[in-house]
């Protein structure tokens, strides 16, 4: 029986945090992103990883899938794109000129994250 997970109320969850919620190895994590074009976190400049509270949604969906109900990679790619395929064709079409919503989201991360780098960059300097 599987226990509920509480995901905390961020979106710059780093790849150990996650790998703690969803009891899922760090080079795990890296092949699914590899094999699940959904999953896809933002990387900081250092190549720092951060996930959402929807790519840790993803991540326990995916190994639910996996371990659980035993499907292949290959399978659970299938069946994930099932799942969102009625979603998508109920979805209005993005405007040509506005980019998607999450990845307006992640960019804007990625920006705070190299601001929040940058400020320690500056208070190491003025030592």
């Amino acid at each position: 029986m599987a226990t509920e997970v509480v995901i905390p109320d961020r979106d710059d969850l780093k790849i150990s945090e996650v790998c703690e919620l969803t009891g899922v190895k760090p080079f795990v994590l890296r092949y699914w992103e590899t094999e699940f074009p959904e999953l896809a976190p933002a990387k900081g400049a250092g190549g720092q990883r951060s996930y959402t509270r929807s790519d840790v949604q993803l991540i326990l969906r995916i190994k639910h899938l996996l371990y659980e109900e035993r499907f292949t990679v290959a399978g659970a790619k299938k069946r994930l794109a099932e799942e969102v395929r009625p979603v998508v064709a109920v979805s209005p079409p993005p405007a040509v000129d506005s980019p998607a919503p999450e990845k307006v989201e992640r960019v804007i991360r990625v920006l705070a994250e190299a601001r929040r780098e940058l400020a320690e960059l500056v208070e190491i300097l003025k030592k």
